[in-house]
């Protein structure tokens, strides 16, 4: 069944909240909360439904939280305010940790703050055009660019993201003035590329995979280092001659750092063993997330990578966010 990606988000966050309600109300298995800081029916909060449902094969009687605020800040400070019993649990982007150390300068937490449990899967960025302009690649979309200035912008779900910078570094690299209109979320600004108002839309690619397919933009590249074979028409950035713009994003599962050791061992247990689940990997595949199971210390090594690399990223912008 080739659903729209929106009303298969719905569908899988309701078909979990349902089969979640007797785990909120049952005595039995070992409490946990999962808290999300986007809202119910997004994203972040299906891939947190989807593995807190596999949670209950090891005991645990699981509830998610929404806590939508701040760019997800909200819930990590609701984290950082429970018990340190680990019976509470944040799943949330890598890059609130790594890119938004460098993009917020009074952040209230850091990596020291947190005890990364697993990474859930991965996704890259990709970049769009609509008919708000003539070229249908990269390239030409540069000679648009050169030839129109002041006409080539992108739109983003929001300042001072992985796809604002991955727009910076492209408009950098390519000598183009690539100017950014962040929006409020990545549907109005794919209401815009659409509707021709926006030139081109740089968002996560799993957005983006079901209107390429359909004919209604056009993905001229995207942050992998090879081609996907869900999609064999679209090239890398790095194929196209920008191989700094190799980017991925990662959904993890992270604990408070004042957790005890051995309840850390047994949440990190429970989650990479949720994550390969094969209904769960299946689940996020047909969202276009790619599965990418790793342990605590591999996500934390991620994490740390991917702090250094943004660090010049984002001095090199010159962009600090709005406390």
């Amino acid at each position: 069944m080739n659903l729209p990606r929106r009303t298969l988000l719905m569908s899988l966050a309701l078909t979990t909240w349902v089969a979640a309600l007797p785990m909120t109300v049952s005595a039995q298995g070992k409490p946990l909360k999962i808290l999300v800081g986007y809202p119910a029916g997004g994203a972040v909060d299906v891939v947190a439904r989807q593995v807190g449902e596999e949670m209950r094969a090891a005991g645990y009687n699981v509830v998610v939280e929404n806590k939508a605020g701040a760019g997800g800040q909200l819930a990590v400070s609701a984290l950082l305010q429970s018990p340190d019993d680990g019976g509470t649990v944040l799943v949330m982007p890598g890059g609130n940790l790594s890119l938004y150390a460098h993009v917020y300068p009074n952040l209230k937490y850091s990596l020291a703050d947190l005890a990364p449990l697993a990474t859930l899967c991965s996704f890259h960025f990709g970049l769009a055009v609509g008919p708000g302009t003539p070229a249908r690649t990269w390239p030409e979309f540069v000679d648009w660019a050169k030839s129109h200035p002041g006409k080539a912008s992108y739109g983003t779900p929001g300042a001072g993201t992985g796809m604002h910078f991955m727009g910076v570094m492209l408009g950098r690299q390519a000598g183009i003035d690539f100017l950014h209109v962040p929006y409020k979320g990545g549907a109005a600004a794919m209401t815009d590329v659409l509707g021709g108002s926006l030139p081109s839309l740089a968002t996560t690619l799993p957005n983006l995979v079901k209107q390429h397919q359909g004919g209604k933009l056009r993905i001229i590249g995207f942050t992998g280092d090879r081609r996907m074979d869900k999609l064999p028409d679209v090239p890398t950035f790095k194929e196209q001659g920008y191989p700094d713009v190799l980017l991925s994003e990662v959904f993890a599962v992270f604990a408070k750092a004042t957790t005890p050791s051995p309840r850390l061992a047994e949440l990190e247990s429970a989650f990479v063993k949720a994550a390969r689940q094969p209904r769960v990997v299946e689940a996020l595949n047909q969202l276009e997330f790619d599965s990418l199971v790793l342990d605590a210390k591999t996500t934390r090594s991620r994490l740390e990578d991917d702090t250094r690399r943004w660090g010049p990223v984002v001095k090199a912008s010159g962009y600090t966010a709005k406390e």
